[in-house]
């Protein structure tokens, strides 16, 4: 699945996130302890191109976990959560599921009980509050958006509510790290990153300014130092740290003034940890090159390097000058996943002692 956007959630406790995703189920590389599905009421066959059609060629049945559920609110509004899935063939621990509309019943577009929904999205999330509280290890959420597909509810009437609780989720729940809002479609993934935005952008404008809890600066922050052509292993390596609750400064999306150089200088200063992803074009860039002797200045106050290699391509003179003597670490063999997951592991278990 391709990545379209990562917005940082700040918390009192941590940094969380919301991840928009685009392409198919199948796909699915990324743990999800819920992923939710849409239904009609006590419907659940697998329709192709659904959600619950995509689980069922992969080998989940959401028919079968219907049956044995382990929280079942359909008798007051129509949710439920199952128990989790054994031996799944996708990274699913459990399926959430949302039964919104009665297929003899739907209702003309344009003309949907927009009060109906925003109760049954609310509905839904508390019943995962309960569930996260009661020990369910609720950390990973998937969502698509609700009732758009066969269902024919309008996109803007889901994307809002979906995302807006989204958010509250993640600052409520101390045991949710991550939402991963998902569509088939990029234009679909575009448009719900753009609503991300403003949505983010509103209700932290409403929150108090006590509510942004001084701890967060105090805790450690990444810079992840990479050349362009790398741009998606940094994207990568970004949305793995932040899951796991770390700042992160990269440009160039924590840029938000047009003095770039201003910029990185003052992010290098206020780093705690600087990862710089080594590979045959950032031994060919004088702006990585510059990123890391401006780090080096830095060392006198404490600030860890952490070198990540790509390939085995050789380090020319000024490379070997600040990096011979830091601690590698090989990527250079596939597969780049599970090395960018060891990579993270080592950078949190320095942080543990």
């Amino acid at each position: 699945m391709e990545i379209i956007k990562r917005l940082p959630i700040a918390t009192s406790s941590e940094d969380k996130g919301i991840t928009v995703l685009c392409g198919d189920i199948s796909e699915l590389k990324t743990p999800i302890d819920v992923m939710t599905v849409s239904a009609f009421l006590r419907n659940y066959e697998p329709v192709p191109r659904t959600m619950i059609g995509g689980l069922y060629n992969a080998g989940v049945s959401v028919r079968e976990l219907s049956r044995r559920p382990a929280i079942d609110l359909r008798d007051f509004c129509n949710i439920w959560l199952s128990e989790e899935i054994p031996s799944p063939s996708l990274p699913i621990k459990r399926i959430g599921c949302i039964e919104l509309l009665a297929l003899d019943q739907l209702p003309p577009a344009g003309q949907e009980d927009e009060h109906s929904l925003l109760n049954a999205i609310k509905s839904y999330f508390s019943m995962l509050d309960i569930a996260a509280n009661a020990g369910a290890g609720i950390e990973t959420l998937g969502l698509p958006m609700l009732g758009t597909g066969s269902q024919n509810i309008s996109d803007n009437l889901v994307m809002i509510p979906i995302i807006n609780e989204s958010i509250r989720f993640l600052e409520r729940n101390e045991s949710v790290r991550e939402v991963y809002l998902f569509s088939r479609r990029y234009e679909k993934a575009k448009k719900i990153a753009d609503q991300l935005d403003r949505s983010y952008s509103i209700l932290r404008d409403s929150m108090a300014p006590a509510a942004i809890d001084q701890r967060r600066k105090d805790r450690p922050l990444v810079f992840i130092s990479y050349s362009s052509p790398d741009r998606n292993v940094a994207d990568n390596l970004c949305a793995k740290l932040e899951a796991r609750g770390l700042r992160v400064w990269y440009a160039p999306r924590n840029v938000d003034k047009p003095d770039y150089a201003t910029a990185i200088v003052n992010a290098i200063s206020r780093c705690t940890h600087f990862a710089v992803i080594i590979s045959r074009s950032s031994l060919a860039s004088e702006h990585v090159l510059n990123e890391i002797d401006l780090a080096f200045q830095e060392t006198k106050r404490g600030i860890r390097f952490y070198p990540l290699k790509l390939d085995q391509e050789t380090l020319g003179p000024a490379f070997k000058y600040y990096l011979s003597r830091q601690h590698w670490m090989d990527a250079s063999f596939p597969p780049l996943e599970e090395r960018l997951g060891e990579f993270v592991g080592k950078v949190l278990k320095e942080l543990d002692d």
